[in-house]
C-alpha cells in the first residue's frame, strides 16, 4: 500500500491437513475409550457396582466407542482421498526399491503371524492378556459383594430379601437406619440406587448388614 502498511494474507483452511489431525485425534480417543471398556466389569457387575469412569458409565463409553470407530473410518477414507496421488507415488517408489525392504517386510509379517497363530491357540504367554480381561469383567476390581442372581437390583426388594433369607423389615430397617429409606419392600435396588445416588450393591451391604 502507498503509506508502506499491509494486510495479513488471510489463512486458507486447509482441507487436507484438517482430516490427517481429524484422523490422529479420532484414533488417539478411541484408543482410550477401548483402553476404558478394558476395564470395565461385565453388564450385570456395571449396574450393580454403578461402574464409571471419568464421568461416564458403561453404555456411556459403549457409545463414545461406537461413534470414534465410525469417525476414525470416515477420517481414513478421507485421508486417502486427499492424498491418493502421494500414496500411489509411494507405493510405486517403494515397489522399485522393494528388494532393499525384503528383510523388513519378512520380519514383520512374520511377528505378526506369531501374534495371530499365539492368540488363536490362546498361548498362556500371549492369552494373559485376554484372563486379565475375564477376571476384571467379573467383577475383581470393583465387586466386594456379587450379586445373588443376575438381575436382584431390579427384583423387588421382597423378592431379593427371599432369595438370600433376609427378613424385609430387618432390610428396610437397615437402610432407613443409615438415611436411605425405602417405602416399602415393592422398591428395587435400582429406583435407590438413582433417589440416593449409590451403588445397588452398596444399599444391598447395608440392608444385608455385610
Amino acid at each position: 500500500m502507498a503509506d508502506g502498511s499491509f494486510e495479513p494474507k488471510k489463512k486458507r483452511f486447509r482441507a487436507r491437513v484438517f482430516v490427517s489431525f481429524g484422523l490422529l485425534l479420532s484414533f488417539a480417543a478411541m484408543a482410550v475409550a477401548g483402553i476404558a471398556l478394558y476395564f470395565r466389569p461385565e453388564g450385570t457387575l456395571s449396574s450393580w457396582t454403578d461402574w464409571s469412569l471419568l464421568g461416564l458409565d458403561k453404555k456411556g463409553w459403549e457409545g463414545v466407542h461406537t461413534i470414534l470407530i465410525a469417525a476414525v473410518l470416515i477420517f481414513a477414507v478421507l485421508h486417502v482421498i486427499y492424498n491418493w496421488k502421494a500414496l500411489i507415488g509411494y507405493l510405486r517408489k517403494k515397489a522399485a526399491a522393494g528388494a532393499r525392504s525384503k528383510i523388513e517386510f519378512a520380519a514383520a509379517s512374520i511377528l505378526i503371524a506369531a501374534i495371530l497363530a499365539a492368540a488363536i491357540i490362546r498361548w498362556p504367554p500371549v492369552w494373559k492378556i485376554m484372563d486379565i480381561r475375564g477376571a476384571i469383567k467379573q467383577g475383581s476390581l470393583s465387586v466386594r459383594i456379587p450379586p445373588p442372581f443376575p438381575d436382584a437390583a431390579d427384583r423387588s426388594l421382597f423378592e431379593l430379601c427371599a432369595a438370600v433369607s433376609l427378613d424385609p423389615d430387618e432390610a428396610l430397617g437397615r437402610l432407613k437406619q443409615a438415611g436411605y429409606p425405602a417405602e416399602d419392600s415393592s422398591t428395587n435396588l435400582t429406583r435407590l440406587s438413582k433417589k440416593y445416588g449409590l451403588s445397588p450393591e452398596r444399599l444391598f451391604r447395608i440392608m444385608s448388614a455385610r
